[in-house]
């Protein structure tokens, strides 16, 4: 069965009429994934899939751009001028009485809204009602087969080991009198992953405490801190491997410039902790019972117990996001902050947990820990152990991550 194959199936089984996979000049990088159309590929002009739950599935190209499509096996319909456009749509959807797209009621789910209103207007207009399909792209967007899940650990384990490199590099400069800033970590992780055969769509973040305040903050060259003893050091990383279509890995540990945490930095990042754990655990918990889980019941059980701590207004983003082989993927994120994801969490995917808190200009704390559902509903963090309390990089003994 290929891929349309199963897109048809999973249309029927969801009891609507067809699935309109629409693009123009590359609104739609969701429809672009499914089909597998390269980055490069030649598309000036509106195209269409119709794939209904029954019968043959439609291609609807210009005249002019039949080439990026060739390989998708279904009817063609070739249109050229706007008049020949709408009678061919109209002619393969007219039928229908309900079609799914890339389309999110009120935007509720911006990472599903690739559609532009005009043309969801124009679908209406012809006597179609356009449901979202949020929950059909899962399955064919944000799946991950066996072979990259298993990838996945050692991708995981070398990201791990490169962050740590990263923290040694802190102590080891800070004991013999040496400057270390920022940007040198971040090229010192960069090196690192060259050397393990990783590659990332971006640095990773190195902040100091009042930099760490701004969550996506990251060093370059002509904007950086240099790191003194008596700070908290976060650094968040993630990579894939070099293999085509490889998984993320994405995580966050920190660490304090001193050989004792100070106790109320400690105390803060135990309760993100304790969030971070109780989501993991209620993941757990529903896929061992066989019970569905949807993302915004993952982020509000990690909120709740940052909000019962008296710091949910530090707590300023989602819980997590959907990991593929963009480390933000389309699937589910763990969120019911910043929208609410009714999607559920399904078999074979993966997503971070990774909460925070940030006071603007002083502090930011975060832990972060993916995770990785099986196929067989198996829940797995490739990088466990987790960090469980902040790393004192100048003890004596040693930092020692858990």
């Amino acid at each position: 069965m290929n891929q349309l194959q199963r897109m048809q199936q999973a249309v029927h089984e969801a009891g609507i009429d067809a699935w309109l996979l629409y693009d123009f000049r590359g609104s739609n990088a969701l429809a672009w994934n499914i089909l597998d159309l390269p980055e490069d590929a030649h598309c000036t002009r509106r195209w269409m899939i119709v794939i209904p739950a029954h019968g043959p599935i439609t291609k609807i190209v210009h005249r002019m751009e039949r080439s990026p499509l060739a390989h998708v096996p279904a009817t063609e319909v070739l249109y050229n001028t706007y008049q020949s456009w709408e009678s061919a749509v109209s002619t393969a959807i007219g039928a229908y009485r309900t079609v799914a797209m890339e389309y999110s009621p009120g935007n509720a789910l911006p990472v599903v809204s690739r559609v532009d209103a005009g043309t969801v207007e124009f679908i209406r207009s012809i006597g179609c009602d356009v449901v979202t399909s949020a929950d059909l792209l899962q399955a064919h967007t944000a799946v991950i087969d066996d072979e990259r899940l298993a990838g996945n650990a050692i991708t995981a384990a070398r990201l791990k080991e490169s962050v740590m490199s990263g923290f040694t590099l802190v102590r080891e400069r800070l004991l013999s009198g040496r400057t270390v800033t920022e940007f040198d970590v971040q090229q010192h992780i960069m090196h690192c992953f060259e050397e393990r055969g990783l590659v990332t769509d971006h640095p990773p973040i190195v902040a100091i405490g009042p930099n760490a305040a701004s969550p996506h903050y990251a060093p370059s060259f002509h904007d950086h801190a240099t790191i003194e003893p008596g700070m908290v050091v976060l650094i968040d990383a993630w990579a894939r491997s070099h293999a085509p279509a490889s998984i993320y890995a994405d995580i966050t540990w920190v660490g304090f410039t001193g050989s004792e945490v100070p106790s109320d930095v400690a105390e803060r990042f135990d309760v993100i902790v304790r969030g971070r754990d109780a989501a993991a655990a209620l993941v757990n918990e529903r896929f061992a019972a066989g019970v569905p889980i949807y993302g915004y019941e993952v982020d509000r059980a990690c909120r709740d117990v940052i909000e019962a701590a008296g710091l949910g207004h530090l707590f300023i983003h989602r819980t997590g996001h959907s990991i593929t082989h963009e480390v933000h993927g389309p699937g589910t994120n763990m969120d019911d902050f910043e929208t609410h994801d009714t999607r559920r969490i399904l078999p074979g995917t993966s997503f971070s947990i990774e909460p925070g808190v940030y006071e603007d200009g002083i502090l930011g704390l975060r832990t972060e820990i993916d995770i990785v559902v099986d196929h067989d509903g198996t829940v797995l963090i490739p990088s466990a152990p987790v960090q469980q309390a902040i790393l004192p990089l100048l003890h004596d003994d040693g930092f020692m991550p858990q």
